[in-house]
């Protein structure tokens, strides 16, 4: 079947990108719900420390061993994977690492090589009518099996196992309860077996094959009946095939024989809460738990399926910095696996923890933070060299600017007891910083804007008079860009509300704090100067025929650069605003142009957009450009250069995908500007 995504170039970052380090967005996880995490990277990555993972529309596969790259043909430590059209729920890479399968929220499965630059999909279908929730390949890497729900029209399969490189039926699986299937698991060893849980009859259901068909229980064997009540929220067999395990909503853990699935042990109450995913260790001596009561827990198993408990794990706890009596709910680990041999949890705030070999409580833990939510904006302190963005979750990270890797997210200035990391009530809509006062400011759809000094998020949020859509500040000063006027704010103090006559879209302000330019739908740049928190419109320019919407001055303010939703045009401030660059020069962006930035030595910008594009443009070669497409899935919201002394020209990207990405653009510069 043909692809029904995006094609090929789109489906990830063009590898010929110069690209030097990126990070990917955190999973996005489903509250009661199993979040996939797959740590076994295949014969072709042996050795390697990679986990795959899903995060909004996107697959995301890292190597967690800082400064390998995944493999011989990428230059980055991650592959985000954007092939889907809707929100991706599962993945799983086959046992030889060639190719990856992942499936999504309306039952697309997708297949796609890994060991491709351009990961070229090899099977595409709906393979289900709802959510895909687990996937499992076989051990020869010719058969996938499938589980998850089905829409509600009754006839139609919530697990299935196909052949994927023909998408022929490899059998008929049993069917679960309300058509709501947890999790399948293949046995990677001969006879094939295959197994299935489900999400409302607490049946694990017993095939061989293929053609598979349901194993009917006799006496007990296969089990199906060993969990006691609610989910079988994950099943997973070992690498040899000789045990399985599963564990649910009843806080049990259930150890079976691989071959006939005879139930061996079953030990309850080992967590406080529901169980969500248990994980084989790489030797098959010991399984991992995760838990919404936010704990993982490390249990030895013996060849016979003897099961001893060697320690508790508390990644909710360390992230929380304290004990709590009651889990919050940020802290509930949905999902884990051993990556590279150690072990590896997330939770329901989209935080990773990689977690010491020996359980040690809150003790030697590593989180890995970032964005799961379409990042809207960012904003740099060149001084403290760090960047802020923010998300329309509400959540911000603070950033290093030289090497775009994160420092972590901010806590709400009222307390981070939820460990959710949500500072605004709605979707971050724009954040400044004041270069002076040293003061972040961001604003949001909950019509607050809150103000950040040296990385801490400060009480007292000031309430707009009406819902913001940008924001811009000088050395003190900051302008908020509402849909019914303009406001400014300094030192805490927020002026009234300033009626205009058209709807501002976005705003600069001068170092000085005296003059502020705003760009308005009535396609003008409206200049206005300040007293106090007053404006006064002192001049216009007229020459955009769109509404324009960023504005971005000059390190030495002599120029101004705006972009509408296609041009970007530039003014001499000092020649009584008249054009170096005019409407229809700069103009092969294709949507509206999102962010503007200078180079360091004002000789260059670069634009980018919600067409995936950047732009880098030269005033000594105003008729050529550099162009990277397909730079962010779903457009740019922000761009800066870096502050580099040694000619190099770097900037940062961030985007609608959730990415970070610093770039090295100094070859195809030197090259197309020469």
């Amino acid at each position: 079947m043909p692809p029904s995504g995006p094609d090929a170039s789109n489906a990830c970052l063009p590898a010929a990108h110069p690209v030097i380090s990126s990070v990917p967005p955190v999973p996005k996880g489903e509250r009661g719900e199993r979040t996939a995490l797959d740590g076994k990277p295949g014969r072709l990555n042996a050795g390697k420390s990679i986990v795959a993972y899903t995060s909004g529309k996107n697959v995301v596969i890292r190597n967690l061993t800082v400064g390998e790259p995944l493999g011989a043909a990428s230059k980055v430590d991650v592959l985000v994977y954007r092939g889907h059209k809707y929100f991706t729920s599962s993945v799983k890479l086959s046992p030889s690492g060639a190719f990856v399968a992942s499936g999504d929220s309306k039952g697309c499965l997708r297949i796609w090589a890994y060991d491709h630059e351009e990961h070229l999909v090899k099977y595409d279908c709906f393979a289900l009518t709802s959510v895909v929730r687990d996937i499992d390949w076989d051990f020869e890497s010719k058969r996938v099996a499938i589980g998850g729900e089905r829409d509600g029209s009754g006839s139609a399969a919530c697990a299935v196992a196909l052949q994927w490189d023909t998408g022929v039926s490899v059998g008929q699986l049993a069917q679960h309860l309300k058509g709501r299937c947890a999790s399948v698991s293949f046995k990677p060893s001969r006879p094939f077996k295959l197994v299935t849980a489900g999400k409302d009859d607490t049946k694990t259901n017993f095939h061989k094959g293929p053609p598979f068909a349901k194993v009917p229980s006799d006496g007990g064997v296969p089990s199906e009946t060993a969990h006691s009540k609610g989910a079988v929220y994950c099943v997973r067999y070992n690498s040899s095939g000789t045990l399985a395990v599963s564990v649910g909503t009843d806080r049990s853990l259930c150890v079976y024989e691989g071959k006939e699935f005879k139930l061996l042990i079953k030990v309850e109450g080992i967590h406080s809460a529901t169980i969500y995913c248990v994980a084989w260790s790489d030797d098959d001596k010991s399984v991992m738990t995760a838990s919404g009561d936010g704990t993982c827990k490390l249990f030895a198993v013996s060849d016979s399926g003897d099961v001893a408990e060697q320690g508790t794990w508390n990644p909710a706890e360390f992230q929380l910095g304290k004990s709590f009596s009651r889990v919050p709910v940020g802290g509930n680990q949905l999902g884990c696996s051993f990556v590279g041999g150690q072990p590896l949890s997330v939770g329901l705030n989209g935080q990773m923890c990689l977690l010491p070999s020996k359980p040690s409580g809150t003790s030697d833990i590593q989180v890995i933070t970032g964005h799961y939510a379409a990042i809207a904006g960012m904003a740099v302190d060149y001084s403290a060299k760090k960047f802020y963005t923010g998300d329309t979750d509400g959540i911000l990270c603070e950033w290093d600017l030289m090497t775009a890797k994160p420092i972590g997210r901010l806590e709400p200035p009222e307390g981070n007891d939820d460990l959710m990391f949500v500072t605004h009530g709605g979707a971050i809509s724009g954040l400044a910083m004041a270069t002076k006062s040293k003061t972040m400011y961001s604003v949001g759809w909950d019509d607050k804007c809150f103000t950040t000094k040296n990385g801490k998020v400060e009480i007292g949020p000031l309430s707009l008079g009406a819902q913001p859509s940008a924001v811009a500040a000088g050395s003190e000063l900051a302008v908020i860009c509402t849909v019914n006027g303009l406001q400014l704010v300094r030192d805490k103090s927020l002026s009234d509300l300033i009626s205009i006559p058209f709807t501002a879209n976005a705003a600069c302000v001068t170092k000085d704090d005296k003059t502020v330019y705003v760009g308005g739908d009535d396609n003008k740049i409206h200049i206005f100067g300040v007293n106090d928190l007053t404006l006064t419109e002192t001049g216009v320019i007229d020459a955009h025929l769109k509404p324009v919407q960023c504005l971005e001055l000059s390190h030495d303010e002599s120029k101004l650069a705006s972009s509408d939703e296609r041009d970007v045009c530039v003014f001499d401030l000092s020649e009584g605003n008249k054009a170096i660059i005019g409407k229809g020069r700069w103009c092969f962006h294709a949507q509206r142009v999102t962010c503007l930035s200078w180079s360091n030595d004002d000789s260059m910008i670069a634009s980018a957009g919600a067409d995936d594009s950047i732009y880098v443009w030269s005033f000594a070669k105003k008729s050529r450009r550099v162009h990277y497409q397909f730079a962010h899935r779903g457009g740019v919201t922000g761009l800066a250069f870096l502050p580099t002394t040694d000619g190099s020209h770097k900037f940062v990207t961030v985007g609608i995908d959730s990415v970070v990405n610093l770039w090295d653009a100094t070859a195809d510069i030197a090259e197309k500007f020469a």
